[in-house]
């Protein structure tokens, strides 16, 4: 229940914390805004609550310490992305936070008073839970009409994909990867040791995005491991043996590499036929409209005067 309701928030900001702030400081300046330590800090751990529950001081420490530079970009992006949208004079009315409030509660089968309570659980009262909603339709109405009405994929755009692949097999994997590095000959006694505790996390049932972002020590683990779309004849023959013998939704036992240690989660299989135009298609339209919510972005952000704190 507790990640259900995370998943509508995008980011969130909340006043409240699970231990007291004996210092606090400005971490990064907005504009007029100022994002403070405890405010990020509250933050990452209402967002990530569901992947640190249950880590000892130290392993959730070092969570929070690996995300923090990368979520405070967020939450900037977030703060000029709300005062652009009222630049838009986008508006949000109150029906449409309701009603974004209730298809979650029925999704989820809760009557109001439980639905209330499993928020309150989490530090928010119901009005901080409706304003974080409206943030969220707030911003995503402002990307949609600057961004994602703008976004679109030929059939002509599709045909030079294809072209460009020709040869290939047609096929495609959406890969998940926990990596443990192996940093010298003498490291894998650490190694084992690690994946041992990989390992259980996995078999007890634990999302494999949550066990990576513990412990995968890859350059995709802060994004829960995600590799994205890899075509066939990209993946080194090693790593192709291993994803064949995987159905979607499942992981693999560990193998190495010259680099390492490897654990695969096969989210998704592409197949050849035509639902790969439609694959296509999708790719296509994700890979033009991240270039394109980047450099939106990104010009927002050279409109306000930005400090970050932090290194």
């Amino acid at each position: 229940m507790k990640k259900a309701l995370l998943i509508i928030l995008l980011l969130v900001f909340t006043r409240y914390s699970v231990a007291a702030v004996v210092i606090d400081r400005i971490v990064a300046v907005v504009g007029r805004d100022v994002i403070t330590w405890s405010e990020l800090y509250k933050s990452m751990e209402f967002e990530f609550s569901d992947k640190i529950a249950g880590l000892k001081p130290a392993e959730k420490k070092a969570v929070l310490e690996r995300l923090q530079n990368q979520y405070l970009e967020k939450m900037i992006d977030l703060k000029v992305q709300l005062n652009e949208a009222k630049k838009m004079d986008i508006n949000v009315t109150e029906s449409e936070v309701n009603r974004s409030i209730a298809m979650i509660r029925n999704k989820y089968g809760l009557n109001e008073k439980e639905f209330i309570k499993a928020i309150e659980a989490q530090g928010l009262t119901y009005d901080e839970y409706k304003e974080r909603i409206y943030e969220q339709i707030l911003a995503s109405k402002a990307i949609n009409l600057a961004v994602a009405s703008k976004i679109i994929v030929t059939d002509e755009d599709i045909d030079a994909y294809l072209k460009e692949n020709k040869g290939s097999s047609e096929e495609g994997y959406r890969l998940r990867q926990i990596f443990l590095a192996k940093l010298s000959p003498e490291d894998n006694k650490r190694i084992l040791e690690k994946v041992k505790t990989i390992m259980e996390h996995l078999k007890k049932g634990e999302p494999f995005d949550t066990v990576a972002l513990r412990y995968s020590e890859g350059p995709n683990a802060s994004r829960g491991g995600d590799l994205g779309f890899i075509k066939k004849e990209d993946l080194a023959p090693e790593f192709l043996k291993v994803v064949q013998g995987l159905k979607e939704g499942q992981y693999s036992e560990p193998f190495w590499s010259g680099r390492g240690l490897h654990i695969l989660y096969l989210q998704e299989k592409i197949q050849p036929g035509q639902s790969l135009r439609d694959k296509v298609r999708e790719i296509i339209y994700e890979e033009k409209f991240n270039k394109a919510l980047k450099e939106w972005v990104k010009n927002l952000r050279s409109k306000y005067y930005i400090e970050v704190k932090i290194q």
